[in-house]
């Protein structure tokens, strides 16, 4: 029975991150363009809002409201419970082999400009790193990677790659960390922006210059890895004002928490749990209407 249950638990878990990872994909494009880049990033915050309300008991089990699920079945469990755990282990193990590469790499001088580690992030510049950038646009990228660490990037990229992990088997799951990154790095991009607004032509050029090399990996921030051609874009767009910044931040938290209430409320009802019966425990019985004598355990 246990097994059952965590199995139902995944099978919820899955089911609810693709429908946020839904939500965000159609909602990002829009935001972007009304509260701006930083703002839009913070949509993803759907994504385990999401995914940890489905985790709790359902409405329907707190009101022991409708019928419950139909049984897996153990063995079918421990099956779908072995086969997700074998491929989370696989995809995990992909994830460290390509950051051990780009960190073999980094020490090489062959890999930035980007942030590397997530407890004690530091900055990576390649080698040439002098002769591709000039004065300005050295300013810019220590600007733009600074502010990865400030806003906590490299532990949001830790986040990402435990989900990609643990939905291994979620194609949305892929999508999403994609968009993710990339909303990211747009976040990254309006934050230095907004602190150097007369710079937005040298800053894109850096970009186009940071472009030449794509070495990265996913716990990583790294310049290179996103279409330089929406990026430059969004580099005319304006800071939203004042209002809709505040407006837009208290929707976002509105929206998580108008998620999580339906995810919790529309989750169906999982099999019911054996009923343990501890010793010293009064048990009656009814057998066709009849009460039997009571039984002491």
């Amino acid at each position: 029975m246990v097994a059952e249950l965590l199995a139902l638990m995944l099978l919820r878990a899955q089911v609810a991150a693709m429908a946020a990872v839904l939500l965000v994909l159609l909602l990002r494009g829009p935001a972007r363009s009304w509260i701006g880049a930083r703002l839009a990033y913070r949509l993803w915050i759907l994504v385990p809002a999401a995914v940890l309300a489905s985790l709790f008991p359902s409405l329907s089990e707190a009101l022991e409201a409708g019928a419950p699920a139909a049984p897996m079945g153990e063995t079918h469990a421990i099956t779908v419970l072995a086969a997700w755990m074998v491929g989370a282990l696989v995809a995990a193990g992909i994830i460290v082999q390509q950051e051990v590469a780009f960190r073999r790499q980094a020490r090489a001088g062959q890999a930035g400009p980007a942030v590397m580690g997530v407890l004690w992030p530091r900055i990576v510049l390649p080698c040439d790193f002098a002769e591709r950038f000039d004065a300005e646009a050295r300013r810019m990228v220590d600007l733009h990677e600074r502010a990865h660490i400030q806003r906590g990037d490299p532990l949001a990229n830790l986040a990402i790659a435990v989900g990609l992990a643990l939905g291994w088997c979620n194609p949305l799951i892929h999508i999403g960390a994609v968009c993710a990154r990339l909303d990211q790095e747009l976040a990254c991009d309006a934050q230095v922006l907004s602190l150097r607004p007369t710079l937005r032509k040298v800053y894109a050029e850096a970009l186009v210059k940071a472009h030449a090399a794509r070495t990265g990996s996913p716990l990583a921030c790294f310049w290179a890895a996103h279409p330089l051609l929406l990026r430059v874009k969004l580099l005319a767009q304006p800071e939203p004002s004042e209002e809709r910044h505040a407006t837009g931040a208290v929707s976002i938290v509105g929206l998580a928490i108008l998620t999580a209430l339906v995810v919790w409320s529309v989750t169906p009802r999982g099999p019911m749990p054996p009923h343990f019966i501890w010793p010293g425990e009064v048990i009656e019985h009814q057998v066709d209407g009849i009460n039997l004598p009571a039984l002491r355990r």
